[in-house]
């Protein structure tokens, strides 16, 4: 059972703070750009898109998104990008970011406070 819970814990913990660390940078300072998809491809899980955006002050990048079962958008058309402007290379789809921080920083400390009590009864059960 220990086991069990240490795993869970440490997938959680792993997955919000991976969310959180490409998340957090595009929620403070991102700005929103419009890109225009410059190809549609199939794979196994849907399709993926290849998105042409132009960071301020910086050469046109590519980034590709997906997949999607219905794709939003079609060739030529326009969608919406939030990139880092301090890092252009960050970016993502607004509607695929989290509206705020704390869910994941909650999720962290939740998953954080399950593996330290798992700890803790594994170091008493070794002692004891």
């Amino acid at each position: 059972m220990i086991t069990l819970t240490v795993l869970v814990g440490l997938v959680v913990f792993g997955v919000s703070l991976g969310i959180y660390v490409h998340s957090s940078p595009l929620l403070k300072r991102g700005v929103r750009t419009s890109a225009v998809c410059v190809n549609v491809g199939q794979v196994a899980a849907g399709s993926m898109l290849l998105l042409e955006y132009t960071p301020v002050g910086a050469p046109a990048r590519q980034y590709a998104v997906g997949p999607f079962a219905f794709p939003p958008v079609r060739v030529g058309s326009r969608i919406d990008v939030i990139y880092d402007p301090k890092r252009p290379h960050e970016v993502s789809l607004p509607e695929r970011l989290p509206k705020s921080e704390r869910g994941l920083v909650v999720a962290m400390a939740v998953s954080g406070a399950v593996l330290a009590a798992c700890a803790m009864r594994i170091v008493l059960a070794v002692q004891g």
